[in-house]
């Protein structure tokens, strides 16, 4: 049996963007199962697979923006504690707003 220790340090190898997409997976999984928002088995895995899929382009932006990788699993996390529906109207605000010029 591996001691926590050990586990804890093996954890800490996990390159942190593979971290933040299983974080956004995970939470999202957890926060639709808990918030009974879906009861398909289908779209319960559809929106964690979004939001891990929105976790991978999240790392990208960080890199391209230079800041450090383990910003990368705060994001995940936010990922997929916030949703895929949620970001997608933050995004859509952010677009049309662009677009108008405010």
């Amino acid at each position: 049996m591996k001691r926590p220790t050990k586990m804890l340090e093996q954890f800490k190898e996990i390159p942190p963007a593979l971290l933040s997409v299983l974080l956004a997976v995970v939470i999202a999984l957890l926060r639709v199962i808990y918030d009974k928002e879906e009861t398909s088995a289908i779209r319960i895995g559809l929106e964690a697979i979004l939001c891990g899929a929105l976790a991978v382009a999240a790392a990208s932006g960080v890199e391209a923006m230079g800041l450090d990788q383990n910003w990368t699993v705060f994001i995940g996390g936010v990922i997929g504690f916030v949703g895929s529906q949620s970001i997608r109207s933050y995004a859509n605000i952010f677009i049309s707003r662009k677009a108008n010029g405010k």
